[in-house]
């Protein structure tokens, strides 16, 4: 049955497939449109939300693999593992197959061994889907590596679309701190620390999706540098970078906002499995607003309002029945609308 829920299905996929071109134009992956200028983009959580939206655009996901084989070496494995265990995106298995891939080119030493084993009893699945959710045909014998990892899809090829990604533009900053110094903690606590002007360890390990003791560990040395200070407030202890010479140095005139893009793009990967569900339609209005009820207030709107946005869900039990459905979209679009912002306002 069609809703204003079903409805929004293309205009919901049309709008998050367009953000990723263009934080992946950023990255230097030739697409259309133009790129991003917002907040500074995170590398494993741009990767993780592409295996699942990705599937519904074959050239989006063909220029993220070979960025891959040409920037792999700058993704934190590491730290991709901690966000898949804290956040359960969805795509592990595509990702084992990603992983297969660029382990044949420049950085296979860091994708040696894939992040997640691999399931030999898993039946293959097409990789890509249309516009209407019909598996995409293949017209070419099945890729090998892809078919190894339960997905069938016509032959990978680079098509020459990506390159080295552009260190002087701001959404670039993780991956020109990681270039600088190399691909650990302190690239992410020092980003942390431009972007909020100051952190505890807790909260830096929160959103920066590393264990305690490691950031706790990398502060202690940094302070003995002379760039990094702190002092405790209560019980914190709280860190700060000297002012004035990395914020110049890094970010320039701009000002760009801190989001933890990790939570926020799960809840995005949260409401598009919901959307996609060929058998919403099946449901009378209310059963799919009781249904979108429960996603939200389990998996969406926590993750939305402390990902860093400026904003807010507002009352879902103000909003009973069926009207959930038009109070939610609204909500949604305007959720889209401030992460589509260059100030995320």
């Amino acid at each position: 049955m069609k809703t204003l829920l079903t409805d929004f299905r293309s205009e919901f996929r049309d709008r998050i497939l367009d953000l990723l071109w263009r934080q992946w134009s950023a990255f230097g992956v030739a697409g259309h449109g133009t790129q991003w200028y917002g907040s500074p983009i995170d590398p494993e959580a741009l990767l993780l939300l592409t295996c699942t939206v990705g599937r519904y655009d074959a050239r989006l996901f063909d220029g993220m693999v070979e960025w891959m084989e040409l920037n792999g070496q700058l993704i934190n494995v590491q730290r991709l593992k901690r966000i898949i265990a804290t956040e359960q995106f969805a795509g592990e298995q595509v990702l084992r197959a990603v992983a297969a891939t660029v382990s044949d080119s420049v950085s296979a030493a860091k994708w040696a061994t894939t992040v997640i084993s691999r399931d030999d009893a898993c039946q293959p699945v097409p990789l890509f889907f249309l516009k209407d959710g019909t598996p995409m045909p293949i017209v070419r014998q099945p890729d090998k590596l892809f078919a190894g990892h339960g997905l069938k899809r016509d032959p990978y090829e680079a098509r020459g679309v990506a390159q080295v990604f552009r260190a002087e533009l701001v959404p670039n900053l993780i991956l020109r701190l990681r270039a600088f110094f190399g691909v650990n903690a302190r690239c992410e606590i020092i980003a942390y620390l431009l972007l909020n002007e100051q952190g505890s360890p807790s909260s830096l390990a929160r959103d920066a999706y590393y264990f305690p003791l490691t950031i706790s560990k990398a502060l202690a040395e940094m302070r003995g540098s002379g760039f990094l200070v702190s002092r405790v407030e209560g019980r914190r202890r709280e860190h700060k970078l000297v002012p004035g010479t990395w914020r110049e140095l890094l970010l320039g005139e701009e000002c760009p906002r801190s989001l933890v893009w990790p939570r926020l793009f799960r809840a995005i990967e949260i409401l598009w499995e919901f959307l996609g569900d060929s058998k919403l339609t099946d449901k009378e209005p209310l059963a799919q607003a009781s249904a979108l009820r429960r996603v939200l207030s389990k998996s969406v709107v926590d993750r939305a309002e402390t990902s860093g946005l400026d904003f807010a869900f507002g009352n879902l039990a103000a909003n009973p029945g069926e009207t959930l459905i038009t109070f939610a979209v609204g909500r949604i679009k305007t959720l889209l609308t401030i992460m589509e912002s260059p100030n995320n306002k």
